[in-house]
């Protein structure tokens, strides 16, 4: 953004991300070798990333309405490429399940319908993030798509973490609730920004 503190913007974003998991896994391969415990740590590492910028995305307009400053007009402004970045760390989260089907001689489990839904939303959202195609598409078709999409992953995380609480509180609580509140912000932001205006 031009004069303002932040020096990562637009494809610097999605540059910074790639690099940046890219290099915690080649830390995590290069400890724990490429066997099933270092797929799974990269699992669960390249998900909890994907979530944090998912995150950033989902509550960039929703921030930007309810407390306009520098950093939710960086938010804003940088939206689509946080949602880029997200689909880079969703594709290495993709690359550390076939590690994971490689290391257990294909006895993994490999994705659900489910997931392989994500990855088709992921896909399409990722595709018409260009101006290009999302004229393609048409403005509704691109609202209904990525709404849905946006939408599906957030139910998707706030499940797959929700029931890892038991597990490990510490790490999945927080990320559990940051994505409630997310949620609930982006529900009350309208209605809190029409107060405002009237």
């Amino acid at each position: 953004m031009k004069g303002s503190k932040f020096a990562v913007e637009g494809w610097s974003i999605v540059g910074f991300s790639a690099l940046t998991i890219g290099i915690m896994l080649a830390v995590i391969w290069l400890i724990y070798g490429v066997d099933e415990t270092a797929m799974r740590l990269a699992i669960r590492a390249t998900a909890r990333t994907s979530c944090i910028l998912f995150l950033c995305a989902f509550v960039a307009s929703s921030l930007r309405r309810l407390w306009p400053n520098i950093f939710t007009q960086w938010l804003l402004k940088n939206r689509r490429y946080l949602g880029l970045s997200m689909a880079v760390s969703h594709t290495y989260h993709a690359i550390a399940w076939t590690g994971l089907w490689w290391a257990t001689s294909g006895a993994s489990p490999g994705f659900d319908p489910l997931g392989i839904l994500g990855y088709v939303f992921l896909f399409a959202m990722t595709v018409t993030s260009f101006e290009r195609s999302a004229a393609w598409i048409g403005q509704r078709a691109w609202k209904i798509l990525h709404n849905a999409g946006m939408h599906y992953f957030w139910l998707a995380f706030t499940f797959e973490f929700g029931i890892k609480i038991v597990k490990s509180a510490i790490v999945y609580l927080p990320l559990t609730v940051l994505l409630v509140a997310a949620m609930m912000l982006r529900l009350v932001a309208p209605r809190i920004q029409r107060k405002l205006v009237g």
